[in-house]
């Protein structure tokens, strides 16, 4: 679900609300609701982690959470990543990749914005690929591995 949408919708409802009186009021509406999009956002969010911190008092399981990505909200069952991509298996395999500065940072961004490590973002964001490269019937060939990508 995107936050956005109902901080929005709140800030939409007061503008609607300044317009019954002077336009004095109108202007103040819209200055109030200008003002009250990050407060409204947190409230929001507090009240939604708030609802799933009860849902997991109530099952005794505790394997609810809130997952953040961008405007992006979702509920995370645990041993599950936001993007519903688990990374697979151990981490015991090592490999050397060089890739540019601008990309590196990049991925860094996205990770925080999902709040995991570079590695677990990139390892999910391969996982994934790997997962829709075998559906789309991907075409190997030599040692370069052809068809689109996406993070």
């Amino acid at each position: 679900m995107l936050i956005s949408h109902y901080v929005e919708g709140i800030r939409s409802d007061l503008a609607s609300l300044g317009r019954l009186g002077a336009p004095e009021l109108e202007e103040f509406a819209s200055r109030l609701a200008d003002a009250a999009g990050p407060a409204l956002r947190t409230r929001l969010l507090e009240a939604i982690d708030g609802l799933i911190a009860e849902a997991n008092a109530e099952s005794d399981r505790r394997d609810l959470s809130l997952g953040l990505a961008g405007d992006e909200v979702t509920v995370v069952r645990a041993g599950t990543s936001p993007d519903g991509v688990d990374a697979p298996g151990e981490f015991t395999a090592r490999f050397a990749l060089r890739l540019p500065d601008e990309l590196k940072a990049q991925i860094e961004q996205q990770a925080q914005q999902m709040g995991v490590s570079a590695n677990s973002w990139i390892v999910r964001a391969l996982a994934r690929e790997s997962a829709q490269g075998v559906m789309r019937g991907a075409k190997v060939t030599g040692r370069q591995l052809r068809g689109s990508g996406r993070s």
